[in-house]
């Protein structure tokens, strides 16, 4: 992780990291997958970017502070594309990561819980569709075997329940074609990471949240109508 990176290097706060392309080489993982991490550091107030000059170090929290800081960031928000936008930059990694760190248990037991998705969507059971899909994304976060990542996860998981992205789900109800989407979508997700195949399976996953995105768009229109 960045975090453990900035502090093995011994940076302190006010100091400004080296240019992306600098610790991207040093870390051995892409820019992309950098900047990921770069996001949910600046997310949860360690980071800070600062325009033309670059990411500069505003606090150093230890592992057990992070979660009270992600609970403040999220915790109160009644904007679910705020938490979205928050996955989008922050999961695509975590499954990147994922496909380094998996067992072959942790991939069977991500692969049991997109049964449980599957299951769930087919027969229209909102709250055991709900249950399978924080599963999923937690279980995808355990399998890095990352502390910092999976109180991330848990944290952002958590925020869904907020009545406004609840009632995105309640499509599944009624929509054949993104019933079918949702499940094809989490099987592509188990897929890469049993492939571990790294830049896909942080694609397709980056890819469901962008279209879980639209959806919840979509959910809010018709309602609105």
């Amino acid at each position: 992780m960045l975090l453990e990176e900035i502090k093995m290097k011994q940076f302190n706060v006010g100091d400004r990291l080296p240019p992306e392309r600098v610790i991207a080489r040093e870390m051995g993982v892409s820019r992309n997958t950098l900047r990921e991490a770069v996001a949910v550091l600046q997310i949860i107030g360690i980071l800070e970017a600062r325009h033309s000059q670059g990411n500069f170090i505003i606090s150093l929290s230890e592992t057990e502070d992070l979660r009270a800081r992600l609970e403040a960031v999220f915790a109160n928000s009644d904007d679910p594309f705020a938490v979205i936008d928050a996955r989008i930059a922050f999961e695509p990694g975590v499954a990147f990561l994922a496909c380094q760190a998996a067992t072959d248990e942790d991939i069977l037991d991500i692969g049991r819980v997109v049964g449980r998705v599957a299951s769930a969507i087919r027969i229209n059971d909102l709250n055991a569709y709900s249950q399978a899909d924080h599963d999923f994304h937690l279980r995808i976060a355990q399998s890095t075997h990352n502390p910092i990542v999976i109180e991330t996860i848990q944290v952002l998981t958590r925020a869904l329940i907020q009545p406004l992205w609840q009632s995105m789900k309640r499509v599944i109800a009624g929509e054949n074609r993104i019933r079918k989407a949702r499940i094809e979508e989490h099987e592509a997700i188990c897929d890469a990471i049993a492939a571990r195949d790294s830049l896909l399976a942080q694609d397709t996953l980056r890819r469901h949240l962008e279209f879980s995105r639209s959806r919840l768009v979509e959910e809010i229109e018709n309602d609105n109508r």
